[in-house]
Formats: structure tokens, C-alpha cells, sequence
């Protein structure tokens, strides 16, 4: 039961880390307002 828990964790974070960025997410990150961005 450990290592079903261990190694979807660790597919998560490795599809976090690796995901390939979106187009939409570069404009968001290089836009200068970066406070309507925040989620608040």
C-alpha cells in the first residue's frame, strides 16, 4: 500500500516539475500586472 502511495506522489510531482508550459502561462508569468495573477 506504501509504495502505490510513494510512486503516485512521485508521478505527480515529476508531471509538476515537467509539465510543458502553456503559451497562456508564459503571457501570465511575463506580464507586469503579475497582482491580478495571484488567485486573490
Amino acid at each position: 500500500m506504501e509504495t502505490i502511495i510513494l510512486t503516485t506522489l512521485l508521478v505527480v510531482v515529476i508531471w509538476v516539475l515537467f509539465r510543458p508550459i502553456s503559451k497562456k502561462e508564459l503571457n501570465r508569468y511575463n506580464d507586469k500586472d503579475n497582482w491580478s495573477n495571484m488567485g486573490f
